[in-house]
């Protein structure tokens, strides 16, 4: 079953908007609590983590593997066109 075009900008659009409420809401949520950051950031080819706090580097993998599976279906999407 696919997903029209459409139905996945909108999928896409409520997920960035999920995602922004919830890291808004983050330092209400946690009583002034540290917490701790991770990032990778994909210019090209080349990947620049970033990651602060306690568990930066439990973090930092996280994001990563998450960059890694983004990457994979998109060059499954792809091939598929």
């Amino acid at each position: 079953m696919l997903i029209p075009p459409t139905g996945l900008f909108f999928l896409a659009f409520v997920m960035i908007f999920v995602g922004i409420l919830l890291m808004s809401l983050a330092p209400i949520l946690n009583h002034g609590d540290i917490g701790s950051v991770g990032t990778v950031i994909l210019i090209g080819p080349i990947p620049i983590i970033l990651g602060s706090g306690p568990f930066a580097s439990v973090v930092v993998v996280l994001a990563l593997l998450l960059t890694i599976v983004a990457l994979i279906f998109g060059v499954i999407l792809q091939r598929r066109r």
